[in-house]
C-alpha cells in the first residue's frame, strides 16, 4: 500500500499491473526517472504515445510498471547501450523499433572508458587504472597518465558496460543525446603496455603512476595539476628475473639509441620526474586509506634504481641534508601531521645531458625547484619551503621478444635525489 501511495504521490504510476511470478530470467538493466529515482535489475518493454512499460526483478520475483512517458528519462543496459526516452520517435512503431533495436543492440566492445566531464564538456577516453569515491585515474589513449576529480564528471561508461551516472539525470539525458556521435564512435585503442621482457631487470612491473587526487574546490590553494608520466616509462621487466646485458650482447655490439629514441627517452626520463611529484601527492593525502598510501609507496620505489636515497632538508633547521632511503622517506612523508600536502616541481631540465657509459647504459641528472607546502586546519599553511633538487636518472637496455624476435627496449629509472644550490 506504501509503494502504491508513493507512486500516486509522485505522479509517476498511472497503472501498476503487478505479476508475480517465479522466474531465472535475468535483468540488468537501469533506468531513470525525471524525480531522480532509478530502478536496476530492470528491462524495458514497451513504450507507446504517452507511457513506458518495464520490468523490475527482486529476487526471483518480476514486477511489471506502467509510467507516464514524461517521467522515464533513460535506460542503460548491462552491455553498455543507453536509450533516451525523448529521442524515441512519436510514431508508434518507429518507436516500437528503436526500443527492439536498443535492447538487442550487441554489448558496447569498447577498448577504453569513456568519461564525459562537466566542464568543458567533453569525452574523455582512456583505461581506468584507479577509482574512489573522489577521484579517478586513468591512462588516456594518447599516453601519460591522468587524474580527475569525480565532481568534474556527468557520466562514466565503463569497458565491461557498467555505468555511472554522477548528476541530475534531467541534465544528462540531452547531453548524452548531443555526444552520442562521440560516445557510440569507434574506439580508439589504448595505449599498448610494454610486453613483458625475457630478459629484465629484478624489480616488479610497475603501474602507471596514478596522478594527484584532484582536491575539491575551497577558498585555500587548490592541489597540484596531476602529472602525467608516460605509461612506457614506466614499465618494468617482472621479477626474479636476472639483471640484463645490454640488449645487443648476442651480436657483440652495444645497444644505443638513435636521435628519434634518444628524444623520446630523454622525455620519458623527466616525465618519471612528474611521477615521483604524483605519489608524493597521493601518499601525503590524509583522505586517501592507509591501503591506498602504502600501494602508492610500493610503485614509486618501483621508479628507482635499486639503494637509491633522497637527501632531505628543513627550512626550519639548517643542518646539512640527512640521507634517507627511499621508502624511509616516502613512509615518513606518509606521517606528516599535515592535513595534506602540495608538491611540485618548476624549471625543471637537464643539468646534464643523458650520456653512454661504458656499461651499456645511459645516464643524466635532472634539476627543478621543488615547492613543498604542508596544510594545516582551514587549509592553513603550517610549512613550506622551496630546494633545488638534483636527480639521477639511468636509461638501462633490455630485450623482448616480440614475434620469436628480440628487440630492444630502454627501461628508465630514477638514482639518488640530491640537493643543488638554490
Amino acid at each position: 500500500m506504501i509503494r502504491y501511495l508513493f507512486f500516486a504521490l509522485a505522479g509517476l504510476c498511472f497503472v501498476c499491473t503487478v505479476h508475480a511470478q517465479t522466474t531465472n530470467k535475468a535483468l540488468g538493466d537501469a533506468i531513470y526517472f525525471a524525480n531522480g529515482d532509478r530502478f536496476k535489475d530492470a528491462q524495458l518493454e514497451s513504450v507507446t504515445a504517452d507511457k513506458v512499460k518495464f520490468t523490475v526483478k527482486r529476487g526471483e520475483v518480476l514486477t511489471n510498471y506502467t509510467y507516464g512517458r514524461d517521467n522515464v528519462i533513460m535506460a542503460f543496459t548491462q552491455e553498455g547501450n543507453y536509450l533516451i526516452i525523448k529521442d524515441l520517435s512519436s510514431d508508434f512503431d518507429q518507436a516500437g523499433q528503436q526500443l527492439k533495436d536498443f535492447l538487442m543492440a550487441p554489448a558496447r566492445t569498447a577498448p577504453t572508458d569513456l568519461m564525459v566531464r562537466r566542464v568543458p564538456l567533453e569525452v574523455l577516453r582512456g583505461v581506468i587504472s584507479y577509482e574512489s569515491d573522489d577521484v579517478i585515474n586513468y591512462q588516456p589513449t594518447t599516453g601519460g597518465a591522468a587524474s580527475i576529480s569525480k565532481t568534474e564528471l556527468l557520466v562514466i561508461l565503463h569497458r565491461d558496460g557498467k555505468h555511472q551516472i554522477l548528476g541530475d539525470p534531467n541534465e544528462i539525458a540531452p547531453i548524452l543525446t548531443e555526444l552520442r556521435p562521440q560516445l557510440l564512435a569507434p574506439n580508439v585503442a589504448p595505449p599498448e603496455p610494454a610486453p613483458a621482457p625475457v630478459v629484465a631487470p629484478a624489480s616488479e612491473p610497475v603501474t602507471v603512476a596514478p596522478a594527484a587526487p584532484a582536491r575539491q574546490a575551497k577558498t585555500a590553494p587548490s592541489r597540484p595539476a596531476p602529472a602525467r608520466p608516460d605509461p612506457a616509462a614506466t614499465s618494468t621487466p617482472p621479477p626474479g628475473v636476472a639483471s640484463p646485458a645490454p640488449a645487443a650482447a648476442a651480436s657483440g655490439a652495444k645497444a644505443s639509441l638513435n636521435e628519434s629514441e634518444y628524444i623520446t627517452y630523454r622525455a620519458k626520463a623527466m616525465q618519471r620526474v612528474d611521477e615521483f611529484v604524483s605519489y608524493i601527492n597521493i601518499i601525503t593525502d590524509k583522505t586517501l586509506t592507509g591501503d591506498d598510501k602504502d600501494r602508492a609507496i610500493d610503485q614509486a620505489v618501483r621508479l628507482f634504481m635499486p639503494g637509491a636515497t633522497v637527501a632531505v632538508t628543513s627550512a626550519s633547521k639548517p643542518n646539512p641534508p640527512r640521507t634517507l632511503d627511499v621508502r624511509t622517506y616516502l613512509t615518513r612523508l606518509k606521517l606528516l601531521p599535515y592535513t595534506y600536502t602540495k608538491v611540485s616541481w618548476s624549471e625543471v631540465q637537464y643539468v646534464k645531458e643523458l650520456t653512454q657509459a661504458p656499461d651499456g647504459n645511459y645516464y643524466g641528472v635532472i634539476t627543478g625547484q621543488q615547492t613543498f607546502t604542508g596544510y594545516g586546519k582551514a587549509d592553513a599553511v603550517s610549512y613550506s619551503d622551496v630546494t633545488q633538487k638534483n636527480v639521477r636518472v639511468k636509461l638501462q637496455p633490455y630485450q623482448k621478444m616480440i614475434e620469436g624476435q628480440a628487440e630492444t627496449n630502454w627501461q628508465v629509472l630514477l638514482g639518488n635525489v640530491g640537493v643543488g644550490s638554490n
